[in-house]
């Protein structure tokens, strides 16, 4: 039979839904109902709509979800060890993990290009620990601002690369102050500028700083503060390589949310086309690297709720009352062999001078994810499908798992049976929830449960709202140490 909605459209007045013509015997006709009447006359159609969503939906098999919380619970024992020597919440750093993920990333790579070099984001987490376990591994810095850099130097790196856009006088003049270990990626023309005034002012024995010009295409869209034109980059290299004290060695552009390597793609053909047509025997010399910025999503790909898709989220708006049901959706992401292999493949069809070029990438969230998880305990049990932890959602900064399905499990009575429960944290408001569900026997007062895989974008976005921010354990494969107090 199909779908009943022919098309939506938006407008002034809110949503508008086209219905089939005598779907409902004659009483809708093949015209256009506000949303006040959907709400009223169409609330019939909300399970005829969700199993036509969820016929579309990519469902997140039960298969592969037990067999991640099975991987979780695998390691329950010192995790357990943790929560009990060190109190909750914590953020549990798994060493080991970090140290796998690096030689996995080099190995596949190493695969299809030997000149590259890697450099750890550090916006994706920040802590001392996964930056100086990074750097032990012989991987560079990649940071965006001044606080970065100076954490990036005090690890003893000595290779990093600064970009960000909109940087200050003060942290262009501590790159210039450690030119012999950061490369400055010039975000515009104005930047470039300001760069070369203060090296004029602060110039003691010529001193010259390595430096690259971030790009942007047409079709970057919201990511369009990055960067100059691509239009522009050879009147601004040229600028660079006549400019006393500033080495152009290099391009670099910056695609986010890579679930496939499309985009990188896209840009790597629009660099290679450009350079072929404009660039110069001498800018061919000049320039050593091209950098990939952006990182690569981890293979799991993106977990959503039902209520977070799109298609979830415009039947939520459609019928504010609907009830939807658990299930669990997944964007699938390529494997990082997959990235690597388009990616080279890419450059190389491309040939010179891309091909002349060292490639630099950008790792960030596919390295420290499954570096850190959260530990916290169940404070208060307050009814069969109701319980209260010690932590709150501050912990990871915002309010996360409102956009995004991540699982919580039991530690102290595990399972992999999803029970229907909903998790709150300690915080005063109503939106600090860690889940709907638990993979849990039971639950009770002082029960342990991990929050896991929560490396990326946590840490370094965490606050102190209401609660303090917890402290660090570090697990090395060994033995526990707590690596980080906890805000008083």
């Amino acid at each position: 039979m199909g779908s009943p909605i022919i098309g939506i459209e938006i407008g002034k007045d809110g949503m508008r839904m086209l219905v089939k013509k005598d779907y409902l015997k004659g009483k809708i006709r093949n015209r256009f109902f506000s949303l006040g009447m959907i709400e009223e006359r169409l609330d019939r159609l909300n399970s005829t709509f969700m199993e036509w969503v969820d016929s579309r939906a990519k469902i997140l098999s039960e298969v592969d979800l037990s067999r991640y919380v099975g991987a979780i619970l695998s390691k329950k024992d010192f995790l357990l060890e943790s929560a009990q020597r060190f109190g909750t919440p914590q953020y549990f750093f798994d060493e080991p993990s970090i140290v796998r993920q690096v030689a996995h990333f080099r190995k596949t790579f190493s695969k299809y290009q030997g000149r590259y070099r890697v450099f750890y984001a550090m916006k994706s987490n920040s802590f001392t620990g996964i930056c100086k376990r990074v750097v032990a591994e012989g991987i560079g810095l990649d940071v965006s601002s001044g606080l970065e850099l100076s954490s990036a130097l005090a690890t003893d790196c000595n290779e990093i690369i600064f970009s960000g856009p909109g940087k200050t006088d003060e942290e262009i003049s501590l790159a210039i102050q450690n030119r012999n270990r950061v490369t400055l990626l010039m975000d515009s023309y104005g930047e470039f500028q300001r760069v070369h005034a203060i090296l004029k002012r602060d110039a003691q024995g010529r001193p010259t700083i390595k430096a690259g010009i971030r790009v942007r295409s047409r079709y970057h869209g919201d990511w369009n503060k990055f960067g100059i034109p691509l239009d522009d980059l050879i009147f601004i290299l040229n600028e660079m390589q006549s400019t006393d004290g500033i080495e152009a060695s290099g391009i670099q552009f910056h695609t986010s949310w890579n679930l496939n390597p499309g985009r990188q793609i896209r840009m790597i053909n629009e660099i290679g086309n450009y350079l072929r047509r404009h660039i110069t025997a001498k800018g061919i010399e000049d320039l050593k690297f091209i950098d990939i910025g952006g990182g690569f999503w981890p293979e799991q790909g993106e977990w959503l709720n039902t209520e977070n898709t799109y298609v979830g989220i415009l039947v939520k708006y459609i019928f504010p009352s609907a009830r939807l049901r658990r299930r669990h959706f997944r964007r699938r992401a390529k494997k990082l062999d997959y990235f690597a292999r388009e990616i080279f493949g890419a450059i190389s069809q491309q040939g010179r001078p891309l091909t002349d070029l060292e490639v630099w990438t950008e790792p960030g969230r596919w390295i420290s994810t499954p570096a850190m998880h959260i530990l916290l305990q169940v404070v208060d049990v307050k009814g069969p499908r109701m319980i209260i932890t010690d932590g709150g959602t501050n912990l990871l900064g915002w309010e996360r798992p409102l956009t995004e399905y991540i699982p919580v499990i039991n530690l102290s009575r595990p399972s992999l049976i999803e029970i229907d429960t909903t998790v709150f944290g300690s915080l005063c408001t109503p939106y600090d929830i860690w889940g709907k569900a638990v993979f849990g026997d039971k639950i009770k007062t002082g029960d342990i449960l991990i929050i896991p895989d929560q490396g990326a974008y946590t840490y370094s976005l965490r606050q102190s709202f209401i609660k303090p921010r917890a402290r660090v354990i570090t697990y090395d494969g060994e033995s526990l140490e707590e690596s980080e107090k906890a805000d008083i």
